[in-house]
């Protein structure tokens, strides 16, 4: 089978890794021009972990990572209010990890060294024909392949070309990554809230947090311009843990923001076109299952497409497997973060009290094989 993956992110990469593991070399096209990827810290709950155990790189990935053993929530004022278990949690699954994001990226890099990478390269037409998917790319060269895979993120032009052209739904919260030296000495997944404000740190090595702070924030508001003594400013009110965290950062230092979008297409595939990560199912991160989505669903389509020569078929076994998974991690991400909007009597009421029933509530549906 001749396949096109187009995106060269963690879901394409993982997917031409699971294909390679079946005895498939795809092509794979990288709109950007080079390998400085963005995106600061991950964390990979277990459902992430087994994905990779399935991908045979999960010993790369743990040895490279950080075991996030608990989540601690505290409120704004630095008042304690609960802790997940979350290594027991997860025990049959796989363990919790912290990580930066360009660690994760290379060692899928790695994994499929022996595949050729267009990068700088992207698709200007998508045309489906009886031999396939005739694809015109921006050189004005053309290939048809038998199946054509959108792993090319939120905004995604397979997407728009091929299945939805509508485009991602602002979910009314921005955000803020960066990095920290880890003087706290921080040892968990921690978060502190207040009411439309969170600002959570991860170890994701020895000596260095990913810090994510975000606001809720009306569409046209200019706080995503924020330098540092901006963000101090907005963030001045919260306490250790992670309040001094931001004394780290100059005056003018510049942060990376993005308003934080989501996307649920009319259908996963049309034809010869099927989308996946992301560019299928970009949600919050307050679920922090961006990643964990996007290597099960490299694993599922791979066995989905090598089990039967019908293709078609192939791809409406693949949708109906997923659907329902990734529909209940959409909900679950819309679900907690309309709690971070109330006022923090409630919140942080829930989060004391109820903490650890709604961590089961919302992820116990995922120790479940995907």
């Amino acid at each position: 089978m001749k396949i096109l993956i187009v995106g060269a992110g963690l879901a394409g990469l993982s997917l031409a890794r699971a294909l390679l593991n079946r005895g498939i070399h795809a092509d794979i096209i990288e709109r950007r021009p080079d390998w400085n990827t963005p995106g600061f810290g991950l964390f990979l709950p277990g459902n992430a972990s087994r994905a990779l155990a399935d991908l045979g790189l999960l010993s790369k990935a743990t040895h490279s990572a950080v075991p996030i053993r608990r989540q601690d929530f505290y409120d704004y004022r630095g008042t304690y209010l609960s802790t997940i278990d979350s290594e027991a949690f997860w025990a049959d699954c796989g363990p919790c990890l912290g990580m930066p994001r360009a660690v994760m990226h290379a060692i899928l890099r790695e994994s499929v060294a022996e595949l050729p990478i267009r990068t700088g390269r992207t698709i200007a037409k998508l045309r489906q024909v009886a031999e396939g998917c005739l694809v015109t790319f921006d050189d004005d060269s053309t290939e048809t392949y038998d199946l054509v895979v959108g792993a090319d993120g939120l905004n995604s032009r397979v997407r728009q070309m091929a299945i939805d052209p509508a485009p991602p739904t602002y979910t009314g919260n921005g955000c803020w990554r960066f990095f920290a030296a880890n003087v706290p000495g921080i040892d968990a997944w921690t978060v502190m809230v207040a009411k439309g404000r969170t600002m959570l740190a991860e170890p994701i090595d020895r000596s260095t947090l990913y810090v994510y702070i975000d606001i809720t924030q009306a569409a046209n508001d200019p706080r995503e311009l924020a330098t540092g003594a901006e963000l101090q400013a907005i963030f001045a009110d919260f306490a250790a843990p992670l309040g001094p965290l931001l004394e780290q950062l100059l005056p003018a230092t510049p942060l990376h923001f993005s308003r934080i979008e989501t996307v649920r297409p009319k259908a996963d595939f049309s034809g010869r076109v099927v989308l996946i990560g992301d560019a299928a199912h970009a949600t919050s991160p307050s679920m922090a299952e961006g990643a964990g989505m996007a290597f099960e669903d490299a694993v599922l389509l791979a066995d989905a497409i090598t089990a039967t020569d019908d293709l078609g078929a192939a791809l409406e076994g693949y949708a109906a497997r997923r659907n329902p998974r990734v529909s209940w991690v959409q909900k679950q991400s819309e679900a907690r973060d309309r709690l971070r909007r109330l006022p923090l009597a409630i919140s942080g009421g829930l989060l004391r009290y109820a903490g650890g029933s709604l961590y089961r509530r919302s992820y116990t549906p995922l120790l479940a094989e995907a």
